[in-house]
């Protein structure tokens, strides 16, 4: 029983580790100007980060415009990229 709580605790701790990463990520973006301000970004900006080769912002960013999740937004800007390179 203890070895279940410890791999809980562990669980819980990589999860909320990862979820600070990914709020400094984005925030460190923002501020070096990489990012718009939230709620103010546009598939211009989905497309320019592309170009410029910060495929995670850019995920970022599409589920931010359009609320969709990671996997779907991934699947989307990896369509987007593809067109690019065309």
């Amino acid at each position: 029983m203890i070895l279940l709580y410890s791999a809980l605790i562990i669980l819980v701790l990589l999860l909320v580790s990862y979820n600070a990463y990914r709020v400094w990520f984005l925030t460190d973006a923002r501020r070096r100007g990489k990012l718009p301000a939230q709620g103010r970004a546009t598939m211009f900006d989905v497309r320019h980060l592309l170009m410029e080769g910060e495929k995670d912002l850019a995920i970022q960013v599409y589920c931010e415009i359009f609320q969709t999740t990671p996997l779907k937004a991934k699947k989307d800007v990896e369509d987007l990229e593809r067109s690019l390179k065309v």
